[in-house]
């Protein structure tokens, strides 16, 4: 099941009335580079 972060974090992702600082809490992340179109057939894991 996918994590939702809009519904598990609402204070850091709804907007306010008027502008406040935020302080997010530390957290790991993957960040993928590549180049190429993710939507082409080549990149399918299946045969078509």
């Amino acid at each position: 099941m996918a994590f939702d972060f809009k519904k598990e974090y609402k204070e850091f992702y709804m907007s306010k009335n008027k502008p406040e600082i935020v302080n997010v809490p530390k957290a790991n992340y993957i960040a993928v580079r590549g180049k190429g179109n993710p939507t082409d057939f080549r990149w399918c894991s299946f045969e078509r």
